[in-house]
């Protein structure tokens, strides 16, 4: 009989281990396809060519040889390798490697390329005063050809510091690159040009490069980085509607848990009424309301219309009904004896609702701030309505015109797009890593399922 139960029990065992194992492998598979198409765009946003198919982990700017060689080369062109840059009297060589298969003869061409615009903005060009030097510095011979290592020397003859140095190397007809110091950013022509965006870039300009030029190139029609705009006017409104939703919301969840008054299951259900209307069928009535100044109250203030303005995002939505709802079921889960006894010693429901119920919810409160914030950073829908200047888009909007501008070329910019779109992404997943233990704890308390 011990023997029959020890095999029971191991049995038993196993089938918990095995039930385990399908529901964390289930999990996991869950949380893979939930996460799995953002890490795939943060890796693709480091890639030149983030449409490749199949997909490959082969990025060279997440090699950390080729950050050691990127600082190397921004100690030598401007003493600084974080940063790089092309200083005047500086020196720097890059080794490259060709093959060259039987019958082929011939030596390199290095081209200083014209840096790329972007709309009003121009970089200065480093070609007048950029010195080339090249020579063969070793040769290995095999059967099937040799491999030729090249020492190209660059020398600044200007006066200026330049941010950019684009650089093309061209090898002789069919023969083919190999590797060098710092691997190209791409190489085309059958493998004999390898392409250099910026050998100055410094490592970390050499890392997050399309993250930089999404930050600053993309400018207004005054020559100004427009992308830090869009940043800034998300955050303004991301911040002012978590500011009055967690000044109203609370004290409209309060008033629907706690008070008695005629017609408060009527409100409630209003409440509840409004969650179930798309946004889409009253976007109209809102629009002529803010175009007509909300009745015209606008022009005490010098505006015929609050459209294209941060008002125009404020007003529609200051608070939502899913957050006093929320609010709604955390105060009817805490104890009324705890109001109660509050009231026998004097306290009114002002002094109540300040000092015993507000410390109490900040899981809620946290929970409510976290979704009022993710949210209106990701809004696309209203923004797209009522702004109209390129300096009042938000972050979605501006994404939009990102797609525009840099997919206009048949998606030869995607990687600027993702790096965009990984950028507008980091608030949001800083708010919920800082807060995320007061997120599980609200939705638990408040009886969220």
């Amino acid at each position: 009989m011990t023997e029959q139960r020890r095999v029971d029990q191991a049995w038993f065992a196993r089938r918990r281990r095995a039930k385990a194992a399908f529901v964390y492998a289930f999990l996991g598979a869950m949380a893979l396809a939930v996460v799995g198409p953002f890490i795939y765009a943060v890796f693709s946003a480091f890639k030149v060519n983030p449409l490749e198919w199949p997909p490959s982990l082969n990025i060279p700017r997440l090699w950390p040889p080729n950050w050691v060689s990127a600082w190397n080369l921004g100690i030598q062109a401007g003493n600084n390798g974080w940063l790089g840059g092309w200083a005047p009297g500086r020196a720097l060589s890059l080794d490259v490697v060709f093959f060259y298969p039987p019958g082929v003869e011939g030596d390199l061409r290095v081209e200083i390329l014209r840096p790329p615009g972007r709309g009003t903005y121009q970089p200065p060009d480093p070609r007048p005063v950029t010195h080339v030097e090249i020579e063969n510095v070793e040769e290995h011979h095999g059967p099937e050809g040799y491999e030729k290592t090249f020492r190209i020397t660059l020398r600044n003859l200007g006066a200026q510091t330049y941010p950019v140095l684009p650089l093309a190397v061209v090898g002789p007809p069919n023969s083919r690159f190999l590797r060098a110091t710092l691997a190209p950013n791409s190489v085309r022509g059958l493998g004999t040009t390898a392409y250099w965006d910026n050998l100055v870039s410094g490592v970390l300009g050499y890392i997050f490069s399309y993250f930089i030029q999404a930050w600053t190139e993309f400018r207004d029609r005054l020559g100004n980085p427009i992308f830090p705009r869009w940043v800034r006017n998300s955050f303004i409104i991301a911040v002012g509607k978590v500011m009055v939703a967690l000044l109203f919301a609370p004290l409209a969840g309060y008033a629907l848990a706690r008070l008695h008054f005629p017609g408060r299951n009527l409100l409630f259900f209003l409440v509840m009424f409004t969650m179930m209307v798309p946004q889409q069928v009253t976007f109209i009535s809102n629009y002529v309301l803010l175009r007509d100044g909300l009745f015209g109250i606008s022009r005490l203030f010098g505006r015929d219309s609050l459209l294209n303005s941060y008002w125009a995002l404020f007003l529609p939505a200051l608070v939502s009904s899913l957050g006093v709802i929320m609010m709604k079921q955390f105060f009817e889960s805490i104890p009324v004896e705890l109001e109660e006894a509050a009231r026998i010693d004097g306290a009114g429901i002002f002094r109540i609702y300040t000092r015993i119920i507000l410390p109490m919810a900040k899981p809620a409160l946290a929970v409510l701030a976290i979704l009022t914030f993710q949210g209106s950073w990701n809004e696309f829908f209203w923004p797209l309505v009522v702004l109209r200047d390129m300096e009042m888009f938000t972050l979605p909007i501006g994404l939009l015109f990102f797609r525009q501008y840099y997919g206009a070329a048949g998606g030869a910019n995607w990687n600027l797009i993702l790096s965009g779109t990984v950028i507008s992404a980091i608030p949001v997943i800083i708010v919920f890593v800082l807060f995320q233990r007061h997120f599980v704890e609200g939705f638990r308390l408040s009886g969220i399922k």
